[in-house]
């Protein structure tokens, strides 16, 4: 029936930054889905597109310098590269919603730019050469830890392999660098690749940790804030959202459904002649016992102490209720076994309808789907709707109790496929 579909499913934050007006134009190329199911996913596509236009700003500001003032080879043609590579960044974004695919083509470009400036401006003597050991701490940041240490290994690679080639005199003569010194320097940024990679590492693995760590726990609370601590059933609170969910789908497409009131019988003996612990072992085992009665369509839960309660849809006609109270109130009365002895409890069984108009709350409308400038609609449901419903449940179970019977249904049901159920009673079984 998927109770938990929307309550559990981890509910995927959005950036923090994008109630800004620049990431509010960015959110329209980031889709709102993406390829990676990562908690980090939306966060690191944003810091890619702030990312995509702080290099192209920097781009645009010192090309020319580089270009007329230093006239340094092949800048012009480096820049158109990269400012087309730039402006392709949100468009593989957009179209194949993959953060993976669009960071790694920026640093892949990046990364060719750069290597191929030290390569043509004078080897571990160009300006572009220690650039490359801040591409780490980028691929960290946008592809986070695993995508960040492989483009380390590349960074140190890149370093290394301009430096050798250097060495050999295989790039065009820069500044005048003793052998020494071009040593030094090709181990000091490569050094520096490592140490700046590094350092990202520990601090994106130590964010991962800690966010995984919190969605753990929300996921716990979240749990925890819809489920029954003994018993592990759905609490009155979910019961309650869940009864909103089946009385909508059973006013819009029926049939109808039943909402079962059980209150347990002879349960505070059980209290007093063997304890509390004992008492709640036999919750449990009502609780097991009441979740093989149903279907797996079906909702339990416990509203508290010894009373229990479910939700059931596609109630066809009158014998369906009847077996299904009947069924229930049998495994309720089978024995249990605690600790060296043998308990029982019996079931007073209370139903109601739904859809069920009396219970409707006249034009109020305060079911949270439901917009606030939304038509009003008479018979919309709401938790006024469901605390009437239980009242009328809850009223039909203390019937069944005063007249000793395993269950009684409560005699207002509009649906004339089920008016024969009114006032439908099961005797006790006899005695062996």
């Amino acid at each position: 029936m998927g109770w938990l579909a929307k309550d559990m499913s981890g509910g995927r934050s959005t950036a923090p930054g994008e109630s800004g007006p620049l990431d509010r134009w960015l959110a329209r190329v980031i889709p709102r889905e993406l390829a990676e199911d990562d908690i980090r996913s939306r966060d690191r596509a944003f810091l890619l597109t702030r990312f995509t236009m702080v290099a192209a700003v920097i781009v645009l500001l010192f090309a020319p310098y580089f270009a007329l003032y230093l006239k340094l080879p092949y800048t012009g043609l480096m820049n158109i590269f990269y400012g087309i590579s730039l402006a392709l960044t949100p468009v593989i974004l957009h179209r194949t919603r993959s953060l993976r695919l669009a960071a790694n083509w920026t640093l892949s470009c990046g990364f060719a730019v750069l290597l191929f400036e030290s390569w043509v401006l004078g080897g571990v003597s160009s300006l572009a050469y220690p650039w490359l050991s801040c591409l780490p701490m980028a691929a960290m940041l946008l592809r986070g830890v695993r995508g960040g240490a492989l483009w380390t290994l590349v960074s140190v690679l890149g370093v290394v392999g301009v430096g050798v080639a250097d060495t050999m005199g295989l790039l065009p003569s820069g500044a005048a660098l003793g052998v020494t010194a071009r040593g030094a320097t090709v181990v000091t940024v490569a050094a520096l690749t490592l140490a700046l990679g590094g350092l990202a590492w520990l601090a994106e693995s130590r964010a991962e940790d800690l966010l995984q760590d919190l969605q753990r726990q929300k996921l716990i609370f979240q749990e925890r804030s819809v489920r029954d601590w003994l018993t592990g059933l759905a609490n009155r609170s979910l019961l309650t959202e869940c009864l909103i969910q089946s009385w909508e789908r059973a006013r819009r497409h029926g049939p109808r459904g039943a909402m079962f009131f059980i209150d347990l019988n002879d349960f505070k003996l059980v209290n007093d002649e063997h304890g509390h612990a004992a008492g709640d072992q036999v919750l449990r085992e009502v609780a097991l016992r009441l979740q093989d009665a149903v279907r797996s369509s079906d909702l339990v839960g416990r509203i508290g102490g010894d009373e229990f309660a479910l939700i059931v849809e596609g109630v066809e006609s009158q014998n369906d209720v009847a077996v299904l109270a009947d069924k229930v109130a049998d495994e309720i009365e089978a024995p249990i076994e605690l600790d060296g002895s043998t308990v029982h409890v019996g079931a007073s069984i209370g139903i109601a309808f739904f859809p069920d108009r009396e219970c409707h709350f006249g034009d109020r409308i305060t079911l949270p789907s439901i917009p606030a400038n939304a038509n009003i609609a008479r018979g919309e449901v709401d938790h006024e709707s469901v605390r009437r419903l239980l009242e009328k449940a809850d009223a039909a179970m203390y019937t069944a109790k005063r007249k000793a019977l395993r269950f009684w249904v409560h005699a207002h049901v509009a649906d004339e496929t089920l008016r024969g159920t009114v006032g439908l009673v099961s005797e006790p079984p006899p005695a062996a």
